[in-house]
C-alpha cells in the first residue's frame, strides 16, 4: 500500500490513467462479453457488472486527489460537478453546436457527393432531443467527466499549451474506449465494421470534441456541469439528427461520408475557437 501511495503521489498523471484504465476495463470488458452472449432482446442483470467501468475516469480521479491534494480538493472538483450559473448563451452553445455540425454534414456530404437525402422530418428530431440527451446522462458524461474535464484537462494545463493539452486528453480518450469496440454502438457506429480505419475516425472525432471541449472550460471557469451536459448533446446528437433524415441512417457509405465531414468540422471549429480564444488572452 505505501509503494502504491508513493507511485501516486510522485507520479499523479500516471497513476491517473493506470487506475483509470484498470477499474474501467476490469468492469467493462465482462460486460460487454455478457451482452454479446445474451439472447436477442434480453437484457442480462449480471450486464451491470458494467456500471462501475463507466465511471471508471471519475472514480480514480476523485482516488487521486485524496490522496495527493486531500479531501478539500475533492469539495473542489463537485462544486465544479454543480456550477451551473453560466451566462445562457453558452447552454445555447453546447445543445446547438454538436446538433449543428452533425446536421451541416450531412447536408454537405449530400451537396459534394450527390446523394439524395430523401424525406426530410425535422419535427421527428426536435421531439426527440430531450429524451435522447436524459438516456445519455448517467453513462458516458456523468462517469467521465468529473475525470476527463475536471482532472485531467486541468492537470494537463498546468504543463501545456491548451492545443496540445486537447490532442494528449483525446488520444487518452480514444484509447480509454478500446474495451467497448468490441460492442457494436458503444463508441463506433454499430453500423461500422471495427477496423483500423473506424478507429482512425473514431480517434479523429474525439480529438475534435476534445478540442471543443477545452474551449468550453477555457470560457466557463473549469465547469464540469456544462462538460456534463456537452458530453450528453455529442452523444445523443447521431440519434437526434438521423430522426431527421431517416433514409441514411441504414446507409454504411453515406454514414461513413458523414462522419468523415463531420470529423472535420469538428476540428475546424474546435480548433479555430481555441485559436481565438488565446489572441484574445493575449490581447487582454
Amino acid at each position: 500500500m505505501k509503494r502504491i501511495k508513493k507511485f501516486i503521489k510522485e507520479k499523479p498523471l500516471l497513476a491517473y490513467l493506470t487506475f483509470n484504465y484498470l477499474i474501467s476495463w476490469a468492469f467493462l470488458v465482462p460486460c460487454y462479453k455478457i451482452l454479446l452472449n445474451a439472447e436477442k432482446g434480453t437484457f442480462p442483470i449480471l450486464a451491470l457488472i458494467g456500471l462501475p467501468g463507466a465511471y471508471g475516469p471519475s472514480i480514480a480521479a476523485l482516488l487521486i486527489l485524496r490522496i495527493t491534494e486531500g479531501t478539500g480538493s475533492i469539495k473542489r472538483l463537485l462544486k465544479k460537478a454543480i456550477f451551473w450559473k453560466l451566462h445562457a448563451k453558452w447552454y445555447l452553445f453546447i445543445f446547438l453546436m454538436p446538433l449543428a455540425l452533425l446536421a451541416a454534414s450531412v447536408i454537405i456530404s449530400s451537396i459534394f457527393f450527390k446523394f439524395s437525402l430523401g424525406k426530410v422530418d425535422v419535427w421527428s428530431g426536435l421531439k426527440v432531443i430531450f429524451p435522447f440527451v436524459m438516456i445519455a446522462l448517467p453513462f458516458g458524461p456523468m462517469g467521465e467527466e468529473l475525470g476527463w474535464r475536471g482532472y485531467l484537462l486541468p492537470k494537463l494545463l498546468e504543463k501545456f499549451n491548451p492545443m496540445l493539452s486537447s490532442l494528449i486528453l483525446g488520444a487518452i480518450w480514444t484509447v480509454w474506449h478500446t474495451a467497448s469496440f468490441g460492442y457494436p454502438g458503444a463508441a463506433i457506429p454499430s453500423i461500422f465494421k471495427v477496423n483500423a480505419w473506424t478507429i482512425s475516425l473514431y480517434f479523429g472525432t474525439l480529438l475534435g470534441e476534445s478540442f471543443l471541449f477545452t474551449y468550453i472550460y477555457l470560457k466557463t471557469r473549469g465547469s464540469v456541469f456544462l462538460a456534463i451536459l456537452f458530453h450528453a448533446v455529442f452523444n445523443a446528437s447521431a440519434n437526434v439528427i438521423y430522426s431527421v433524415f431517416l433514409d441514411i441512417v441504414s446507409n454504411v457509405v453515406h454514414r461513413e461520408i458523414i462522419y468523415t465531414v463531420n470529423l472535420i468540422l469538428l476540428n475546424f471549429v474546435g480548433i479555430i475557437l481555441i485559436l481565438v480564444k488565446k489572441n484574445s488572452a493575449k490581447k487582454s
